[in-house]
């Protein structure tokens, strides 16, 4: 019994091929490079925001509480603000971008 060539066999690639792929990978990169700057404006918007929130309690409470009291929201408040800074400090520092920002994720 003789094989017969199964038409799903991959065809072969030409250098039209390489171009296509080459500018799909630039359009990947492109895209990938613009949704990680709109990330960094986003994430930075909110931590400034965050900042001024942090901000305006704390003006607002300043003579209304004891020291110890207002240290303790103050700790409170400076968490939340850092929360919202780490992503950024995790790609300024190490490079780690979020998740949904690397090739496939978009």
């Amino acid at each position: 019994m003789t094989r017969t060539p199964q038409s799903s066999s991959p065809r072969k690639r030409g250098p039209s091929d390489s171009i296509e792929d080459l500018l799909a990978g630039a359009f990947e990169t492109a895209d990938r490079r613009e949704a990680r700057a709109a990330w960094v404006r986003q994430t930075c918007r909110a931590w400034a925001d965050a900042q001024t929130e942090m901000d305006h309690f704390l003006t607002s409470i300043v003579n209304q509480v004891s020291e110890e009291e207002f240290e303790r929201l103050f700790e409170e408040q400076q968490a939340k603000v850092d929360a919202i800074r780490q992503p950024l400090k995790d790609v300024e520092e190490r490079g780690l971008w979020p998740r949904e920002l690397y090739l496939g994720g978009i």
